[in-house]
């Protein structure tokens, strides 16, 4: 797979795995309250890179050498209807939140999105997390779906919004 250039953008790679846990770590609300043995670790995250294809890459920003920000595209749902539909992660170190980093990323997906082969993109998003609702509405997101309660541990409960956009 040939994706084109962009400042900072690359393909993760395992030597990326304990960057994109700290991001992870760092910025998803179940992982910053409270640990729980089935939290996220360094072997998920090296799963998620060696499962990553060129239709479904994870991809990282670097600033002078450090990852600052990684993003992924997963399949939607296994069934071959659904083959163009991706869900979208993205993270980005909260010290380079508000600086378009995201943007940047985004971005440079929709720019590949005739390599990827997506036609549709959907993210999962805490009602809790008015920065990412943001973010992804101006990316042209809209709110597809609620899932009340759906993300939980001991200390939290909290409703997940499906919001997502198509592509012509």
């Amino acid at each position: 797979m040939s994706l084109g250039n962009s400042k900072g953008i690359r393909l993760a790679e395992l030597d990326d795995a304990p960057a994109i846990l700290d991001i992870f770590q760092r910025c998803d609300l179940f992982a910053t309250t409270g640990r729980r043995q089935d939290n996220i670790s360094l072997i998920d995250i090296i799963d998620w890179l060696e499962n990553t294809s060129d239709r479904h890459p994870m991809l990282v920003l670097e600033e002078q050498g450090e990852a600052i920000a990684w993003c992924s595209i997963e399949p939607f749902y296994g069934l071959p209807a659904f083959d163009r539909a991706c869900e979208i992660s993205l993270y980005v170190t909260p010290h380079w939140q508000g600086k378009r980093i995201g943007s940047q990323l985004f971005q440079y997906l929709e720019a590949n999105r005739s390599v990827l082969g997506f036609s549709h993109l959907v993210a999962y998003i805490y009602a809790s997390n008015l920065t990412s609702q943001g973010f992804f509405t101006r990316q042209g997101f809209e709110q597809w779906g609620l899932l009340p309660n759906i993300a939980q541990n001991e200390q939290i409960k909290e409703d997940v919004f499906i919001l997502g956009r198509e592509f012509n």
